[in-house]
């Protein structure tokens, strides 16, 4: 048998890096904003690791993942929270509502 010396291709570990950190945004329910902007940055970082050397990396669709997690869940977050707004006095005070005390 002839051995193949052509290297094989492995994840990139910026995709690798993007995916899991989604993964754990995920599992946070998107309550923590760093962790989310991370995973997009790795993302874009993975996909311009893939890029520049597509010979040697693959993993394009665990960015793509990654970022589309990071979206959703940014825009869910923004949907689920309650607005704040700022009194006369300068104190946050939360949105009227049907939960609310007078």
């Amino acid at each position: 048998m002839e051995s193949d010396n052509t290297p094989r291709r492995q994840y990139s570990p910026w995709a690798m890096a993007s995916i899991v950190t989604a993964l754990i945004s995920l599992l946070l329910a998107g309550s923590m904003p760093p962790v989310n902007i991370a995973a997009a940055i790795f993302a874009v970082m993975g996909l311009r690791q893939i890029r520049r050397d597509p010979d040697r990396y693959t993993g394009r669709a665990f960015c793509w993942i990654a970022i589309a997690l990071a979206l959703i869940l940014a825009i869910l977050t923004a949907m689920v929270q309650p607005q704040t707004q700022v009194g006369t006095d300068g104190f946050m005070v939360p949105d009227e509502g049907a939960g609310a005390v007078e």
